[in-house]
């Protein structure tokens, strides 16, 4: 569903924007690549942020819980009709290393970090790979046609933590606190919703 967000954060854009918040370990968010392509479909820029919402896993994650129940059959069901691979693995990792390297080089190329996001879902739900590694993360971006070198030089810095912390300011000012959400003007949409309201949402943004 729609859902109103805090005051204050502005009014409808007059080119359909739509900026959407993720974490890289959020299977909610890696099913909702599918939601922000309908939007692309029908003429939403979407711009992607990173928000870490599991501040609390540490360098080298944390053991999973069991996959089990009616939200893990409706994730399942999901992925695989948006054609995503989902695969679990026994850990869930710390994603602040991949979300502060996003956030980073969508300062320089937003096309690139767009690219390393997927890659990095990818990466972690459908490869079952360590996306805490750093090397692993530098190889993603140069794949993706970012600054892996310039990403390189700038990890652990100022640069690449502020970027994150940005990100999360940007956030709380839109009233958004959880991923996946998207947002454009003072509405948005919260969750893993049917496709249909993401395409009936476009085409009030667009028309």
């Amino acid at each position: 569903m729609c859902v109103a967000l805090a005051p204050g954060t502005g009014s409808p854009p007059r080119i359909a924007t739509a900026e959407h918040w993720f974490d890289f370990v959020c299977p909610y968010c890696y099913v909702a690549q599918d939601r922000s392509r309908i939007l692309r479909e029908h003429g939403v820029h979407v711009v992607g942020h990173a928000l870490q919402i599991h501040p609390e896993i540490g360098p080298g994650g944390i053991p999973a819980a069991p996959r089990t129940g009616p939200g893990y059959v409706f994730l399942a069901r999901e992925a695989e009709a948006a054609g995503l691979p989902l695969r679990w693995t026994d850990r869930i990792g710390c994603s602040r290393p991949a979300l502060a390297a996003h956030e980073w080089l969508a300062a320089t190329s937003p096309e690139a970090a767009g690219r390393f996001a997927a890659a990095v879902f990818a990466a972690n739900f459908a490869d079952g790979l360590d996306i805490e590694s750093r090397e692993l993360l530098l190889s993603l971006a140069a794949e993706a046609g970012g600054d892996a070198d310039g990403l390189r030089t700038a990890w652990d810095s100022p640069a690449m933590t502020g970027a994150l912390a940005a990100s999360k300011s940007l956030a709380a000012r839109y009233g958004v606190h959880f991923t996946p959400t998207w947002v454009s003007g003072r509405h948005g949409i919260a969750g893993l919703r049917p496709r249909k309201l993401f395409r009936d949402w476009a085409e009030a943004l667009t028309s």
